[in-house]
């Protein structure tokens, strides 16, 4: 390799490579990692873009050259582009638009250098010319017919290089940052070369081309660039650092591991003086309490452990008037501390310092005796010695000479009398006094006061202050949970009062406390009241429920009357609340519980057990009530099974409800609750969304129950099953599609309504035969009528949840449709929001595989689910069918808003929509009016029979 531009293009090679794996490092660690990213992967080009040059200077042939520059155009092509993306990074400028069109001119110019036999560049090469360099150097260069298309490609490549230079001047100018105008120098040289390059290309100059050295250059700038961003983040980093120990409000102390002090913050040096916190002393030499104490932790963290520290007790010394510390003097009088002790251990874990971390928590400990004794005081037996008992804490607490309560005097306007009265730490008689031109009255007035000295100048006229030579006067009102003033709490010293805010917030939960006492006294069934209530709904709890039945039960035995209780459990509740948090759930509850307040009977307690469970109670009257509860339940449960909505999501809850009459279900509370709940789980296991009442022989609903599935196993074979169908019409009244209904028809229940039966399918796992033979059933059907010469709308057919489930349902969907002839066009099918909800992506993978034979989706039942945008987006459906729930309510004058907006989603997602359950004129008018022209229902035809249906077929 004789020469010096070949090595130096081997050379810049290199170098590339070198800043590729640097700012590869670099990217995990700096906050401008997609820069760095972007930055490595331009090295990395260039690292082929420099050999590729070389070895073109180096070809023996043309092909050889051609070959060496079919590879350059191929990588110059995705260097540009990522030199865009990179400089858009960096400034942070959007360019989405530019990197597209770079990646299309990019695509095309692939395209063009693949099919030009000379590369992009030249349309022809007529000979390869051996340059000799005024160094003795030869260097191979092509002659030839230079294409339109490199042209192009330089007019693409200036582009790029405009839009940096541009976004860069820009950038500095908003900025005036010195890394950006670094970036813009290599960039401009880069630039230079790069036309150099171009004109050496084009022939202009007979020299060759030396963009790679350009581009060298960009990579020492990104250096430079680099070094002083990683700089930078270094000092900031140790600047915050040093910022977050010096102001830290925590003391902060750094010892050696022979416990000398290395460093203390300013706040250690606050909390115990100067003196402490200099560097140099001995922790483990000293005769201070709180050092003493330390020993054993220190130990610990020696050994690399993590110790916690107090709270402890401490008086630090007053060193005042030591000349040393009297920029930071330590505190005086009894404080309290807690803190850490935790070794700092280098990568061998070997301990290098140890740190000690305290705050005072004197405010907070005082807090906490305050409320202690508080709890004291409330233990009380009595009015008169709770009330004592809290002025004599009150003063204990804060060595107040005179703690009062006091209230207006019954039958004396303007006159105060103390209800309390502690004096020099013993209570003594009570007293009245006038109101007027004393600081209990502006207490009484504008709320707490505080005069923290000079009380007497202020009230001069008040005769009290001055027989207590006050000199600082504190006062809070005591109100009750109305707001309405019940007297006031007073401390009165003979010495200015410290600690003015927290000595005030105790006061003022002393009062509250002792407004509440007065309350109590006052008003005792009102909070007792209050304690029979969930917080959560405001509904009475399980407490109330308990003493409350008891109570209605013993009425009930000794008069002969009848009473009623009801379990409600909500369905699917914990599915809210897994998916949409406890914040959701709780609004749904109070949701919920609004709903029972408005649908249960007026005389009825209405109660939360806790989570999801709910309860009503119908007090005991004279004749038996079962029809009634019945319909109270009932009534509950549709009102329950209606749409919750809270903000823009759309709740689904529904309930199951288990009911008992009382005394027959049980003589005590806890017999009626565990009659009421086996009656719940009755509901719940007859599949959901039911009242169930307590029976004493529930084995004739088992019974039922097991002849239902018995009577499923064979309802097949036997001939018990058919289909009825059910016209879909539009706006005009024309058919444009039909609904395959299930019908069984037993020997002796008789006919058996599907939503007695399906759920019990459901959970055996019988769902599979009778859905299979609703597909054959219906498909064949299907077939029979288009060979038959009649033309049949799309026949709609429901898919249970537990059918989709199944792994191999498409490939047996897509074999019947072979077995029956059928085109997939011909037929809907029909699932529900919420069974779509079991395994969401499986669903959609599933529905996704059944439109592509032609199948259309339809979503059944929406808005009675979660109804939530976020998966219906995604989903792949054609036709929403609007609950026939929803539609009944237009009948009664119900809101319209939640149709109006399934139809705006439909219309905006260009899906169909269908309304079920159109029964009445009114209902149709009012659905046209909101945009859905589609119906089914009663109105326009029953679900009819095969031989029905035929009938109505139009020929082809």
């Amino acid at each position: 390799m004789n020469g010096v531009l070949a090595p130096s293009l081997y050379l810049a090679a290199g170098l590339a490579a070198y800043a590729t794996m640097s700012h590869l490092l670099h990217s995990w660690q700096s906050a401008r990692r997609t820069e760095h990213r972007l930055f490595a992967a331009m090295c990395a080009l260039m690292v082929l873009l420099a050999i590729g040059s070389a070895q073109t200077y180096q070809a023996d042939s043309i092909d050889a050259y051609t070959r060496a520059l079919t590879l350059n155009v191929y990588l110059l092509g995705p260097f540009y582009v990522l030199f865009a993306a990179f400089v858009a990074a960096h400034t942070q400028t959007p360019a989405r638009r530019l990197i597209t069109g770079l990646l299309v001119l990019l695509v095309i110019l692939w395209i063009v250098n693949t099919l030009q036999p000379y590369s992009m560049q030249f349309r022809s090469i007529d000979e390869l010319r051996i340059l000799e360099l005024p160094w003795g150097e030869t260097v191979a260069l092509a002659v030839g017919t230079i294409s339109p298309w490199f042209g192009f490609g330089v007019v693409v490549v200036f582009l790029v290089f405009g839009f940096a230079l541009a976004t860069l001047i820009r950038h500095y100018r908003r900025h005036h940052q010195a890394t950006t105008l670094l970036l813009l120098a290599g960039i401009g040289i880069f630039v230079l070369f790069t036309v150099q390059g171009v004109l050496a290309r084009s022939g202009v100059f007979e020299m060759p081309q030396l963009a790679p050295f350009g581009y060298v250059v960009m990579v020492v700038m990104m250096s430079l660039i680099l070094n002083r961003e990683t700089g930078e983040r270094l000092r900031d980093s140790e600047g915050r650092f040093r910022a977050l120990v010096e102001q830290s409000p925590i003391g902060i102390q750094v010892l050696t591991p022979e416990g000398e002090i290395r460093q203390s913050n300013p706040a250690w040096a606050r909390m115990h003086g100067a003196q402490a916190a200099r560097a140099g002393g001995n922790v483990l030499e000293r005769a201070d309490a709180v050092d003493r104490q330390l020993r054993a932790p220190f130990e610990d963290a020696l050994r690399g452990q993590y110790r916690e520290i107090g709270p402890l007790p401490y008086t630090p010394p007053d060193t005042s008037d030591a000349p040393g510390d009297r920029d930071s003097p330590a505190p005086v009088g009894e404080r309290w501390l807690r803190g850490c002790i935790y070794p700092l251990q280098d990568a061998r874990g070997e301990v290098q310092d140890v740190i000690v971390m305290q705050e005072d928590i004197t405010a907070a400990h005082r807090s906490e005796e305050a409320l202690r004794l508080i709890a004291e005081g409330l233990q009380a037996r009595s009015r008169e010695e709770f009330f004592q008992q809290l002025v004599l804490k009150l003063s204990n607490l804060f060595e107040a000479d005179y703690a009062l309560i006091g209230a207006e005097a019954p039958g004396q306007p303007g006159v105060i009398e103390t209800v309390a009265l502690c004096a020099q730490g013993r209570i003594v008689e009570n007293f009245r006094y006038d109101l007027a031109e004393t600081p209990c009255e502006r207490v009484l007035d504008i709320g707490a006061c505080i005069y923290p000295c000079d009380v007497q100048r202020r009230f001069p006229r008040d005769e009290m202050l001055v027989e207590m030579e006050a000199e600082s006067y504190l006062g809070a009102p005591m109100l009750d949970s109305q707001g309405t003033l019940l007297g006031h709490i007073a401390m009165v010293n003979r010495h200015p009062v410290e600690d003015v805010d927290k000595a005030m917030e105790i006061l003022g939960i002393m009062a509250d406390r002792a407004g509440a006492e007065l309350e109590r006294l006052q008003t005792e069934e009102h909070i007792h009241a209050l304690a029979y209530h969930d917080a959560l709904t405001g509904l009475a709890n399980r407490t109330r429920l308990h003493d409350d039945l008891t109570r209605h039960i013993e009425e009930a035995v000794a008069g002969g009357l009848h009473g009623g209780l009801i379990l409600i459990d909500l369905d699917h509740f914990k599915t809210i609340n897994d998916a949409l948090g406890h914040a959701v759930g709780d609004t749904v509850l109070g949701a919920v519980a609004d709903r029972l307040r408005g649908h249960a009977p007026e005389d009825a307690l209405i109660v939360r057990l806790g989570g999801d469970e709910f309860a009503v109670v119908l007090p005991p009257r004279e004749l038996a009530l079962e029809s009634e509860l019945l319909t109270i339940a009932e009534h509950i449960l549709e009102a329950l099974q209606r749409p919750i909505i809270i903000g823009e999501r759309t709740f689904g809850v529904g309930a199951s409800l288990g009911c008992v009459c009382y005394p027959d279900a049980g003589e005590s509370s806890a017999d009626a609750l565990r009659h009421a709940d086996i009656a719940l789980y009755q509901a719940k296991r007859a599949g959901r969304g039911g009242v169930q009442f307590y029976r004493h022989a529930l084995q004739d609903e088992a019974h039922a129950r097991l002849q239902i599935e018995d009577g499923l196993r064979q309802a097949a074979e036997r001939g018990e099953l058919d289909l009825h169908y059910q016209p879909q019409v539009d706006a005009a009244d024309r058919l444009i599609g039909i609904e395959a209904l299930l019908r069984w028809d037993h020997p002796e229940l008789g006919t058996v309504p599907p939503d007695l039966f399906v759920p019990v399918a459901e959970e055996t796992g019988l769902i599979h035969r009778i859905g299979n033979w609703v597909l054959d059933h219906a498909l064949d059907r299907l077939s029979q009528w288009q060979s038959g010469g009649l033309r049949p709308p799309r026949l709609a057919l429901n898919l249970s949840p537990w059918q989709l489930s199944r792994p191999d349902f498409v490939e047996q969907f897509h074999a019947r449709l072979r077995r029956y002839r059928l085109d997939g066009h011909a037929l809907t099918l029909e699932v529900t929001e919420s069974g779509l909800l079991r395994d969401l992506p499986d669903a959609m993978a599933k529905l996704g595989a059944l439109r592509r034979l032609g199948v259309r989706i339809a979503l059944d039942d929406f808005g009675t689910g979660y109804s939530s945008l976020a998966y219906l987006r995604d989903l792949p459906v054609d036709e929403l069918k609007i609950d026939k729930s929803f539609v009944q309510e237009l009948a009664a004058g119900g809101d319209r808003t939640l149709i109006e907006n399934i139809v705006d989603i439909a219309r905006n997602m260009e899906l169909d929509v269908i309304a079920e359950g159109v029964e009445h004129p009114e209902q149709r008018e009012q659905l046209l009016a909101l945009g859905c022209t589609h119906f089914q229902g009663y109105l326009f035809s029953e679900p009819l029979s095969h031989d029905q249906l035929v009938a109505r077929l139009d020929p082809l």
